[in-house]
């Protein structure tokens, strides 16, 4: 494509040579027949050094080189050009004969499933589904048009997917939630028979595990995405457009509202309500609500702000105990005399 072609599909602004574009690339490995992007201004060097046909910019850089697409968002709008030079693979719609599917599951007829695939009884998957190989969908659950389940992949009976979702390598949906009651000599296991719902358009990366509900559900809302290792326990409910980040644990019933980030090694206590618009440190102990809108960091979880102050001082405790013993030692001998 023409440069003016891909500002036109991104209604930007073009400037510079119309030159033609073959493929996306960052700013160290473009070549002259590539289209880059500059989102973080500390790259801005490299932006006015690359060998890139085209860049994708917020503002115009002082490099007549390149030819520069002017748009609010960099980022996304790369994104956007990246599916045009990296289009999604077709796949062939069918079951495979090396599958399992029990005679009262429903199937797409547009839908791909893969060899040593098991989908079992009264299960339905929807028109444009790919499931690969090795996943395993139980009795009843239920997967909306277009989602992708990656290999090895486990969904538990009963639970339900929405639409255009892509869960990754490794999932478990709806393992039972870490529910025991002591009886005096040994735990007995709380029966866990509630189960997941993941509303469309939500990712969960490779080997998190989203546990089903005790009695009732637990809830994934619309466009979630869950980085790598993320652990969901029973009855908890995600608000939509939330984002997870890796090593994050959230304890049962806890309630995570709409727009919250959760950055990595989070961890949520049981039954803690996270409220809308609220973002989390990384390595932000939660114990006790948050309010909407608020920034926190740190164990147990405070004020961004006062915590990078803390952390200011943390470095210099060693000196300033040393300091004060000594200090202490000057007062007693004021005080002997």
């Amino acid at each position: 494509m023409h440069v003016s072609e891909i500002a036109g599909f991104l209604n930007a602004t073009f400037i510079g040579e119309d030159r033609q574009i073959e493929g996306v690339s960052t700013l160290d490995n473009a070549k002259p027949s590539d289209i880059t992007f500059l989102a973080n201004p500390k790259y801005t060097d490299k932006a006015l050094h690359t060998e890139a046909g085209a860049i994708i910019v917020k503002g115009r850089l002082p490099n007549e080189h390149v030819s520069q697409i002017i748009t609010d968002n960099p980022y996304l709008a790369f994104a956007r050009v990246v599916r045009l030079f990296v289009p999604e693979k077709t796949l062939d719609a069918g079951i495979s004969d090396a599958a399992f599917v029990h005679p009262d599951a429903i199937i797409n007829e547009s839908a791909a499933i893969y060899p040593f695939v098991y989908v079992g009884k009264h299960a339905k998957v929807g028109d444009r589904c790919v499931i690969y190989p090795h996943c395993y969908v139980g009795e009843g659950v239920v997967i909306g048009q277009g989602t992708v389940l990656y290999p090895n992949v486990v969904v538990y009976d009963g639970c339900e997917i929405g639409k255009g979702c892509i869960i990754h390598s490794g999932v478990v949906i709806g393992s039972d939630g870490f529910g025991f009651a002591w009886d005096g000599q040994r735990h007995f296991k709380v029966p866990q028979v509630g189960k997941v719902i993941i509303e469309d358009e939500v990712e969960i990366g490779s080997n998190c595990t989203i546990d089903r509900a005790a009695l009732t559900e637990t809830r994934i809302g619309t466009d979630v995405k869950m980085d790598n290792l993320v652990q969901v326990g029973h009855n908890v409910v995600i608000g939509e457009h939330t984002i997870i980040v890796s090593q994050t644990g959230i304890a049962g019933s806890a309630r995570i509202g709409r727009n919250v980030i959760l950055a990595g090694q989070c961890g949520v206590g049981g039954h803690i309500k996270v409220g809308d618009n609220s973002i989390a440190g990384a390595r932000t102990g939660i114990a006790k609500d948050v309010k909407p809108g608020v920034v926190i960091s740190g164990y147990p979880a405070m004020d961004h702000k006062k915590w990078l102050r803390v952390q200011n001082v943390y470095k210099d405790l060693p000196e300033m105990l040393k300091r004060l013993n000594d200090l202490e030692k000057r007062i007693d001998k004021i005080d002997k005399h």
